[in-house]
């Protein structure tokens, strides 16, 4: 426990170090475009490597891409049902917002150095199936929602997934793990060097992007929104907790995932499928402190 909360207090620090700089006119939010692609391209690949260095393949791994993408489901079938009378920029909403997650950019780094070799696996199987439904069936289901004649694209989706680099690592050292192959100690130590850096970052540019600005016409509606989310989240705990079959590392590292923020880029999104962006980004926001306090709370518990 008491790792989990000096590791927390040190990334709450930092993300508010970096809204902080923000204010203090020292960073602007366009300084975390380069900061997002040290990110996506060099330091969490490497922190993938340093994960999964040590992998040996379990059944039970199968499982976690299950639970992900299974998880993504409820929460989109949950966010339909609850919006079955509300406008399509409202359906919109809650489709990119609701059954999302901010693995690669937040929970990762958070938990970088808290979870077993197969913990932070479990992470990886669980990312790859929300990110079939995010860049897959929400963007079909949005355009089906604004009365657009766009269908779900394979090719689409395929090029989203295998474009990005931290899923085609999760993949390659998925591979390198099933043929029992080790990447040279060199590359490790390069690896190791970047990927210490990513949690740093991540949580830096985080804190640059954050602005929690509430209006309060929309408070209601937020309260209401958080209390379906993590409603169904509980629900989705205790039955991986009570009817499938993990390791208790494993079943640890799915219990707490599932308490992260929203997705980052689902503000952007929202935008661009005709959602209200702005309330979007508040969700995200918001998202980003709970999500904080219900990983630390999970960790502790489960």
């Amino acid at each position: 426990m008491s790792n989990v909360l000096t590791q927390t207090i040190v990334y709450v620090v930092l993300l508010f170090a970096g809204y902080g700089f923000k204010k203090a006119g020292i960073f602007k939010v366009e300084d975390t475009d380069f900061l997002k692609k040290v990110i996506l391209y060099l330091t969490m690949p490497a922190m993938a490597v340093n994960g999964l260095k040590d992998l040996e393949l379990q059944p039970s791994f199968l499982w976690c891409f299950l639970v992900g993408f299974g998880t993504s489901t409820i929460l989109m079938l949950v966010g339909m049902a609850a919006t079955r009378k509300k406008s399509p920029e409202e359906k919109v909403m809650y489709l990119f917002n609701l059954n999302t997650y901010n693995i690669g950019n937040f929970a990762i780094p958070f938990l970088t150095g808290l979870l077993s070799t197969d913990g932070f696996a479990a992470l990886c199987l669980f990312d790859i199936g929300v990110a079939i439904y995010l860049y897959g069936i929400d963007y079909s289901l949005a355009e089906a929602v604004k009365g657009g004649k766009s269908r779900f694209s394979l090719k689409f989706l395929l090029k989203k997934i295998f474009t990005s680099p931290i899923t085609d690592m999760y993949l390659l050292m998925i591979l390198l793990a099933a043929l029992h192959l080790r990447l040279p100690e060199p590359v490790l130590k390069l690896a190791s060097v970047m990927g210490n850096a990513n949690a740093f970052l991540a949580m830096l540019s985080i804190g640059i992007l954050f602005e929690l600005k509430l209006d309060r016409k929309n408070l209601r509606e937020m309260v209401k929104f958080f209390a379906l989310r993590y409603g169904t989240i509980l629900v989705i705990m205790a039955g991986v907790i009570l009817f499938i079959p993990f390791s208790p590392d494993i079943r640890q590292a799915i219990c707490v995932l599932l308490a992260a923020p929203v997705a980052s880029i689902a503000p952007l999104l929202t935008q661009n499928a005709g959602g209200n962006g702005a309330k979007a980004a508040q969700i995200n926001s918001v998202s980003i402190l709970l999500g904080i306090a219900g990983m630390m709370i999970v960790y502790a518990l489960v």
